[in-house]
């Protein structure tokens, strides 16, 4: 009886350290999730950015075209 009762406190000494450690190891991976997430929210501006100036590239380089296009002298000239 006595075995048994030591038997069972060394189970749950052990169960509680590898609660320990779980617990330890969900608050690494929801800090790293955290930050992940942090990240791709600054990615995501950082391509909304990217885009909107090549939108604005591409709307010069069309107005450039045009405008060298309507100062062009025709052939006949």
């Amino acid at each position: 009886m006595f075995l048994e009762g030591v038997r069972l406190q060394k189970q749950i000494e052990e169960l509680q350290i590898k609660f320990s450690f779980q617990e330890e190891t969900l608050k690494e991976l929801n800090d790293v999730i955290s930050d992940q997430g942090k990240e791709l929210l600054q990615l995501k501006s950082e391509i909304r950015n990217i885009k909107l100036e090549l939108q604005n590239e591409r709307q010069d380089l069309k107005t450039l075209d045009k405008a060298s296009i309507e100062n062009e002298r025709p052939p006949h000239y």
